[in-house]
């Protein structure tokens, strides 16, 4: 063989530059994102190749019926658990949706204590999970800021062509809907839905058994109470010979603390302290009557009636204080007593909410229907949105959704040949709400609950004397707020402009309200942290809440 001449030698050499250059065109982005909208990209998306990932159709994806892929996929999700949850990696509730649908899921598990910090480090490296998946795992306000930022796929079609659960549930209820499309006529998270939720919030309890010690009446007011936890301290009513009796003990948390005590006063009050007074969105923190709660409170404090952890404690050492075999509680605020109790017996009855001293007897309401906002999102680093928003929608099935919650059928429920549902007893030494947080992701659920599914429910009974959470909501039906401040979407600059006020607002709220139970001097301090507020901005904080209230009220 000759050699080539110099000539041909070039030609060769420009031949092959010109298909490698073709090559690699043909290999770049075509602008095709991985939802189908044309030319749409993120800041935050992997530009690493994914050696792992495929095209749906390779996986042999399904768009209707189970499994949903032929070849098993993995998919990362990052969720929270409280402090009875278990991580979701081998439950029984999640091994059941892998066995239907094909799908994996990789969690990353991280304790409520310390989510939100490490949900800010996830945003801010752009090192995100495929979703986020649970109740609340995301905050309206994260859903809007991230979702129009690009870090999550908006989900409008996705829904259409591969939800038919959820899409039956928007047709049967439009509001739903539209309750969770943003502003800008996106969706870019999935919510909750509970079409009969629990109208009350917390619930108070007292001790029956110290109550007829004491040859005491059930407490009705403010003061009544106030004179009876006086007697629980004075007394050594557990016979123990020691001055261990707590006499009132609450968490600080949303649902069993003591925001709906405040009702006694004439204002409830909320952890972000946005209440309603008609249509009129108002700071329960600056207003008179939540100054006088607040001296009630320090009262109690004061004379040690009140549990000196009750600000700090966890909900694990709380429970475990009033199911101490020592008996000390005399009184607590919670759920209500199966939450706490399952169905051991115990000598707490409930209080109705308490009269206060100007005759008020008010008490929070929940919402209804969409609980959460930000319950799933699928993000811009997740290469199969397409099977992720199939894999969701299973748990939009009532009866997937309810075992989501309750546990799965077999184990945590039994459904009986008249089609009716009841759930299976505690093991021994388990209350039914770690029961069910011991197979399925329970509170920290993607779920619906709709009013089909609860009517063929078989009320849970307790121990003797046992309250449900219905039977509570009964009773405690003719105190509750007539209004609450909906769970509603900001416009972008309507949320900028807000968290400019809201942050330092609430630091400074959260600090004076704890000084002021334990230590006092709210009356010698009120005019100035009513001026401090001001001077911050709350009057312009309100506008912007007021706004927003009257424009989702405009458009139902």
């Amino acid at each position: 063989m000759t050699d080539m001449s110099m000539g041909n030698r070039r030609n060769v050499v420009l031949v092959l530059i010109l298909l490698l250059t073709l090559m690699l065109s043909a290999c770049g982005t075509s602008g095709e994102a991985p939802n189908g909208t044309a030319g749409e990209t993120s800041n935050n998306e992997n530009t690493e190749p994914d050696k792992e990932a495929k095209p749906a159709e390779e996986s042999g994806f399904h768009p209707t019926g189970y499994p949903i892929v032929d070849e098993k996929i993995t998919l990362r999700f990052a969720a929270a658990k409280g402090s009875v949850s278990k991580d979701f990696d081998g439950l029984p509730f999640f091994e059941m949706v892998e066995k239907e649908t094909n799908v994996h899921i990789e969690w990353s598990m991280n304790p409520d204590s310390s989510w939100n910090e490490k949900k800010n480090l996830l945003f801010a490296s752009g090192e995100l999970p495929d979703a986020f998946y649970g109740h609340h795992i995301l905050s309206t306000d994260e859903v809007l800021r991230y979702g129009t930022q690009g870090m999550f796929v908006p989900l409008e079609q996705l829904i259409e062509q591969y939800a038919p659960n959820l899409t039956a549930i928007f047709e049967k209820n439009p509001q739903f809907k539209k309750e969770i499309t943003a502003p800008d006529g996106h969706i870019y998270a999935l919510p909750t839905i509970d079409e009969e939720y629990p109208d009350s919030r917390d619930a108070l309890f007292i001790n029956k058994k110290w109550l007829d010690q004491l040859k005491l009446p059930i407490p009705e007011t403010t003061e009544q109470f106030y004179e009876t936890l006086k007697a629980f301290k004075e007394n050594d009513m557990n016979g123990n010979g020691k001055p261990d009796e707590i006499p009132f003990t609450f968490h600080h948390h949303q649902n069993y603390g003591i925001y709906s005590f405040f009702g006694s006063f004439g204002l409830t009050d909320t952890p972000d302290h946005i209440v309603m007074r008609g249509d009129k969105a108002v700071f329960s923190a600056v207003q008179p009557e939540y100054k006088e709660a607040l001296q009630y409170f320090h009262r109690l404090f004061k004379e040690g009636l009140i549990d000196v952890e009750s600000l700090t404690h966890d909900k694990n050492v709380y429970f475990s204080k009033i199911k101490s075999k020592d008996n000390i509680v005399g009184a607590f605020s919670g759920w209500d007593t199966l939450d706490v109790f399952g169905s051991d017996p115990h000598d707490f009855v409930l209080l109705h909410p308490l009269k206060g001293p100007e005759g008020h007897r008010l008490w929070n309401r929940y919402p209804s229907g969409v609980l959460s906002k930000g319950a799933f999102a699928i993000t811009s680093a997740n290469k199969y949105p397409e099977i992720t928003m199939r894999w969701i929608d299973y748990s939009y099935d009532p009866m997937i959704g309810l075992q989501a919650v309750e546990g799965p059928v077999g184990i945590n429920l039994k459904v009986n040949p008249d089609g009716t549902i009841e759930n299976t007893p505690a093991p021994e030494g388990m209350t039914s709400n770690e029961f069910r947080h011991s197979t399925a992701p329970a509170s920290k659920s993607v779920f619906i609950r709709t009013k089909e599914i609860q009517a063929k429910r078989i009320r849970v009974e307790g121990g003797p004397g046992a309250l449900t959470k219905k039977d509570i909501d009964e009773l405690y039906q003719p105190y509750l707020v007539e209004n609450i401040y909906p769970s509603l979407f900001f416009t972008e600059e309507e949320n900028e402009e807000r968290m400019k006020y809201f942050t330092d607002i609430d630091a400074y709220v959260k600090k004076k309200h704890a000084s002021w139970i334990m230590q006092g001097n709210v009356e010698n301090e009120w005019d100035e942290y009513v001026n401090t507020m001001n001077r911050m901005g709350l009057e312009n904080m309100m506008k912007i809440y007021q706004a927003a209230y009257d424009r989702f009220k405009a458009g139902e």
